[in-house]
């Protein structure tokens, strides 16, 4: 499929190279890079301190009745997790998400969960934190 372009002052090329070097940021939503020389310097004195990419709490993505922030807090609780951390109950779940830093309110809620039940994967899990409600069904 070909996109149309209108008038700029690079071409695809350079657009691709540019979405390279933010590619890192896009995804991990915070700064990505290991040299600090190249990181974005801060702002001045006299500029706003401005996020990369603004934070939304977890619990206002969730209620949130449109599809793509189901999505953005899916992934959001996704990123704490590893394929090889299923199957595991609850309380392997927390006390991985304790040595991965996650936030305090997403280990406390998997605490909170019954001792005895397993999740096979991540899906599973997810439908049980979310009342049985499937992202996948609502985004195609």
């Amino acid at each position: 499929m070909s996109m149309q372009r209108g008038s700029t002052k690079h071409g695809p090329a350079k657009d691709d190279n540019l979405a390279q070097e933010v590619d890192g940021i896009v995804r991990a939503r915070r700064d990505t890079r290991t040299e600090e020389w190249r990181s974005a310097e801060p702002p001045g004195e006299d500029q706003p301190q401005v996020a990369v990419i603004p934070e939304r709490p977890a619990s206002e993505a969730a209620a949130s009745t449109d599809p793509t922030a189901a999505v953005e807090a899916r992934s959001e609780l996704a990123r704490w997790f590893d394929r090889h951390d299923f199957p595991a109950r609850a309380a392997q779940l927390a006390y991985v998400l304790r040595g991965r830093n996650a936030p305090e309110q997403l280990v406390e809620r998997l605490a909170a969960r019954p001792k005895r039940e397993q999740y096979d994967s991540f899906g599973h899990l997810w439908r049980a934190l979310h009342g049985g409600e499937d992202v996948e069904a609502v985004r195609f």
